[in-house]
């Protein structure tokens, strides 16, 4: 918690307490003592469900302009949110930028733009 809050990430205890629940991660041992959390093997889920119940909390609103979709968050679920389209690895997006609390994703083309954008929207309802 100190440590994301150095980083201006506004977390509680509880918050990550929830979320650790929500996802259902587990501790494994990381070496030397440490431990990490991670998802149980059978609980795996392919990134499009991960990205799926991660926007379904955590976006506000989107927005595609040209070849750019700029996506509104909650502060601090940014980060995280730009991972998860990362692995999906889908080639209409060439990059993606993320701050706090907002994504600039840039696709290929407009068209691309739309799409992505749309798909994303869909997966939060």
């Amino acid at each position: 918690v100190a440590r994301l809050n150095e980083l201006h990430i506004p977390v509680t205890q509880a918050t990550i307490s929830r979320d650790i629940k929500d996802m259902q991660l587990i501790k494994v041992p990381a070496g030397e003592g440490h431990y990490r959390y991670s998802m149980p093997a059978e609980k795996q889920l392919p990134a499009t469900d991960k990205l799926r119940r991660t926007l379904i909390t955590a976006m506000k609103w989107g927005e595609a302009m040209d070849n750019f979709i700029h996506l509104a968050l909650l502060p601090g679920t940014a980060a995280a949110v730009e991972t998860l389209i990362e692995q999906l690895d889908d080639q209409r997006i060439f990059a993606t930028i993320s701050g706090d609390a907002s994504i600039l994703i840039i696709c290929r083309s407009a068209k691309y733009a739309t799409a992505v954008l749309a798909e994303l929207e869909a997966m939060v309802g």
